[in-house]
């Protein structure tokens, strides 16, 4: 696969991946899903297609979102948008395989929840890709609220 020079360092990222993971936040009962995520080439440009849909495990849809991962020569950068009216907009760093983006606007429609913060970690490992997304909402500092282990379809 041809990749703009930029998106080099996030190759591993590229594909299409499937798993579990927990959900929980002081706020909500815990929950389990079931996850599938792809991150797609667009044909020399120095960004990542971002989708993600989560389903219950009873296999109700739960939530969705898409965006890009965007290569700078400053580093990475994610903007994600969800039908739930909330934009995040995010700096990033890279380490190794290591993406950790941490948002700079988080920006909501007049009925959406007021998000506060969001802090993404995600970990390439061969065939696995695993991440965090942290949330501070409703009052709640920035605290865990989902962890996913996915692996490459």
């Amino acid at each position: 696969m041809d990749l703009h020079p930029l998106l080099e360092p996030i190759r591993f990222l590229v594909g299409s991946w499937h798993g579990t993971g927990r959900g929980e936040y002081p706020t909500i009962e815990s929950f389990g899903y079931r996850e599938d995520v792809s991150f797609l080439a667009g044909p020399g440009k120095p960004f990542l297609f971002y989708t993600q849909r989560t389903r219950s495990e009873a296999d109700a849809p739960l939530h969705s979102e898409a965006g890009y991962v965007r290569m700078t020569p400053d580093g990475p950068e994610l903007v994600v948008a969800q039908p739930t009216g909330l934009v995040e907009v995010h700096g990033g760093e890279l380490t190794g395989t290591t993406l950790v983006f941490e948002s700079t606007t988080v920006g909501a429609t007049e009925t959406a929840k007021a998000v506060e913060r969001v802090v993404r970690r995600i970990t390439g490992a061969g065939e696995t890709l695993s991440y965090t997304l942290d949330m501070a909402y409703a009052g709640v500092p920035l605290t865990v609220h989902l962890a996913a282990t996915l692996y490459r379809v």
